[in-house]
């Protein structure tokens, strides 16, 4: 969606993700559990129980999670001539929360590393890591080495921007700088593609990409439109009363809201 000159981007769960997502294999629903189980360790503040029932269970900690429960954070950057407000998850804070991001940790897990393969495949998640930190201003990345049956044998810390610099000058090593100017071009061209229409304003688009193919386009007929809307008080996904106010504006410059209060990340 675009609003006085302002790209609005929204994640969206196509049918076919969400199938996925609700008949994963038992053996990929377990690690996902892993995952969510080591976020909830880490950040649990009131031990469940003082004494371990099992001689794998951690001292304090009942093994349950509540995916339902996550902590936003909004954060101000720049990619290329673009500027960007970007809301992102956060797993934690470490110590405590000082309003700015540098206390801001990311919590994952990962196989731990036996061997030249292990490492290869822990070299090239940690694409996703970076960016995933990099581009919220998260500057830590703690993550928890496991065994393929979900046993925590080790925790390490990663700076996040540090994490070029263990792959580089590797076979098939990624380059952050080629990643960011390809997230620049994508940007541009959906700049471009948006303003070119007549109805800019009134318009939702779905962008898709698919690896190894590109990224694609597409604006949304009434029905798709309304699905969007999903029956909220919004049009498209922005509710309606924000909406209203920035059609009031009419224009940025007239705008009363202010970005003052929002945390500045990183400039890419």
């Amino acid at each position: 969606m675009s609003v006085n000159g302002t790209l609005y981007l929204e994640e969206h769960l196509s049918e076919e993700r969400l199938k996925e997502k609700n008949n994963m294999e038992p053996k990929h629903r377990i690690q996902t559990y892993y995952g969510y189980a080591f976020e909830s360790y880490c950040t649990s503040e009131t031990p469940t129980s003082k004494v371990s029932l099992q001689p794998s269970e951690p001292v304090g900690w009942g093994g349950n999670v509540d995916t339902n429960i996550q902590w936003c954070s909004v954060v101000r950057t720049k990619l290329g001539n673009t500027r960007l407000l970007i809301g992102g998850e956060v797993d934690c804070v470490r110590e405590r929360y000082t309003q700015q991001t540098d206390t801001f940790v990311e919590l994952k897990t990962s196989l731990a590393i036996r061997g030249p393969h292990d490492e290869a495949k822990f070299e090239k998640k940690l694409l996703k890591f970076y960016f995933q930190s990099f581009l919220l201003g998260v500057p830590e990345i703690v993550v928890g080495f496991r065994t393929p049956s979900g046993v925590l044998t080790t925790t390490q810390s990663f700076k996040t921007v540090q994490l070029p610099r263990m792959i580089r000058g590797k076979p098939d090593a990624w380059d952050p700088l080629i990643c960011l100017a390809w997230g620049d071009r994508v940007i541009s061209f959906l700049k471009d593609v948006v303003r070119s229409t007549a109805d800019e304003e009134s318009s939702i688009w779905r962008v898709k990409f698919t690896p190894q193919k590109g990224v694609t386009v597409t604006m949304l007929d009434k029905i798709n439109a309304e699905d969007v809307r999903g029956g909220e008080d919004r049009v498209g996904f922005l509710p309606t009363w924000y909406w209203r106010e920035l059609r009031a504006a009419r224009s940025p410059e007239t705008a009363t809201c202010t970005t003052s209060a929002v945390n500045a990340g990183w400039q890419i």
